[in-house]
């Protein structure tokens, strides 16, 4: 009698795991393919006037106003002066989420416009923010 009881408290175990599994796999599961939509709270970030050299930095905020997880493919900058850092999971509808932009100004002088370029699952595939500055020598 033992024995059966041990042997129904062991299958009920392994059921319930199994099915705690399968639930947490189902939670995980992504469709890549499904376009959302993303808010930006700014497009351009204006840092004024940079003395040359100077390496600044800002942050374009963002939520997930769609019905699907925002996966951010890549961000790219419009050149070698400028780098990124960007969340690599998705983002789930209505979270945030930030990118982070860094602009090194040596050898730059008068009015600089940096385009960086966000590829995304929306709509539009791409959303452009940009940077403006007036580096002085």
């Amino acid at each position: 009698m033992k024995e059966t009881c041990q042997s129904v408290l062991c299958l009920l175990l392994i059921l319930f795991l199994g099915c705690n599994n399968a639930t947490e796999n189902k939670i995980l599961t992504i469709d890549k393919k499904a376009d959302t939509t993303i808010k930006f709270d700014k497009l351009i970030h204006n840092f004024g006037q940079l003395n040359q050299g100077e390496t600044v930095g800002c942050y374009f905020d963002f939520t997930n106003t769609g019905e699907a997880p925002l996966i951010i493919n890549n961000v790219k900058p419009g050149c070698g002066c400028t780098t990124v850092n960007y969340p690599q999971k998705p983002i789930l509808p209505g979270k945030k989420g930030e990118i982070e932009v860094r602009f090194d100004t040596s050898g730059f002088s008068g009015n600089q416009y940096k385009v960086i370029r966000v590829d995304a699952n929306i709509k539009q595939k791409s959303k452009e923010l940009a940077l403006t500055a007036n580096v002085i020598n």
